[in-house]
């Protein structure tokens, strides 16, 4: 028995190690499924093994057994099967002091608990699962009744190891509860342990591919509205550099001043975001090479968020990205702090017309 159990710790670890290399989180990163997603699938498993009964006194009496099931995963943690198995199993005659051996086979109906998915939420490789079901033997033993049929009970336990979408293997360890008219001992009320371990593999038949939902890609809106906003700042520029036109008049006018103001660059946020990302960060350039050509320009800040989610978390979130921007320019930057004034406009769908582009820093230079 010893033995026996050290085959199976040794395989289990060796399909551990061997999953740990296949499933390198670094390179499936993209092929990993959501973890609310859940495909159901049959699947038809092979499977060869050893079996001993545990009788005291009996524990050299191994035999082979061999088994086919057909299953369903139902749900994340809910697996049926129906399978049957069988070969030769041995008996020791205590009166003869002589081994026997003898056919039978086996039906049964085992549910099955996913363990791993009942603490984890996330897809995994290899998941363990705990069988428990019932069935019915048959055997080639002799009885008193005529009978050669007797109930069975069992549990136990399967390390299961998905290959790929089709293939598994697996390890079961089981034990199989049945009356002594199973091998021929007639002792009324009876009954014997007999323990089985498997290998096996299984083939896998999803219901449909599953379906990964792309999250909706905003980048050429964005592209397009910088381009904008760069030709109108462009614009802006052309007219602060162009020559006044000063008309003389004998009459006396009255004078006016007008400030001047440029609307620089956006600065796009993502969802939830206070970060400003690579692509971002040219625009936070562009408003400081603005600011360095302009010495005396300052430059008020003020943050956005999109309409949805809560007003106070919203009002918070545009403050820090008005202050993400700010502190860019001048630890980046080297643009001087009293230059800059940061402002919070909270949630907003009046900026630009797309609600998710409303999370943005607008930076107005005067």
């Amino acid at each position: 028995m010893k033995k026996i159990f050290v085959i199976a710790l040794v395989a289990l670890m060796t399909s551990m190690s061997a999953n740990a290399q296949f499933y390198d989180p670094n390179k499936n990163k993209a092929k990993e499924k959501p973890a609310s997603e859940f495909n159901p699938d049959w699947f038809v498993n092979l499977q060869g093994g050893i079996q001993l009964p545990n009788t005291p006194g009996m524990g050299k009496l191994v035999s082979p057994v061999f088994s086919l099931n057909v299953g369903r995963n139902i749900a994340p943690i809910a697996s049926a099967r129906l399978g049957i198995e069988g070969c030769n199993s041995r008996v020791f005659n205590e009166y003869t002091g002589k081994k026997r051996t003898f056919k039978f086979f086996t039906t049964s109906a085992d549910a099955m608990l996913n363990l791993t998915n009942c603490f984890s939420c996330t897809s995994c490789p290899v998941n363990f699962f705990l069988i428990g079901g019932v069935g019915v033997n048959w055997s080639a033993m002799e009885t008193t009744n005529s009978s050669h049929f007797s109930p069975n009970v069992r549990l136990g336990g399967m390390a299961d190891w998905r290959i790929n979408r089709n293939l598994a293997l697996n390890l079961e360890y089981r034990a199989d509860n049945t009356n002594d008219q199973f091998n021929g001992r007639l002792e009324a009320g009876t009954h014997d342990w007999y323990t089985s371990i498997l290998f096996g593999i299984s083939l896998v038949l999803p219901d449909g591919k599953p379906v990964v939902v792309k999250e909706e890609d905003h980048s050429d809106q964005i592209a397009a509205l910088n381009d904008e906003i760069n030709r109108l700042r462009a614009e802006n520029l052309e007219l602060k550099n162009r020559k006044p036109q000063v008309e003389v008049k004998t009459v006396e006018v009255e004078k006016k001043v007008t400030e001047r103001i440029a609307v620089l660059p956006f600065v796009f946020f993502d969802c939830g975001k206070t970060a400003i990302s690579r692509h971002q960060s040219l625009n936070v350039k562009a408003i400081a090479d603005y600011m360095k050509s302009n010495k005396e320009t300052k430059v008020t800040i003020t943050g956005y968020a999109s309409p949805e989610g809560n007003p106070e978390k919203n009002q918070k979130l545009s403050e820090e990205r008005a202050k993400a921007v700010a502190k860019m320019l001048t630890e980046k930057y080297g643009i001087d702090a009293n230059r800059i004034s940061t402002a919070a406009g909270g949630a907003t769908s009046d900026i630009l017309p797309e609600a998710d582009l409303n999370r943005v820093c607008v930076s107005v230079a005067k």
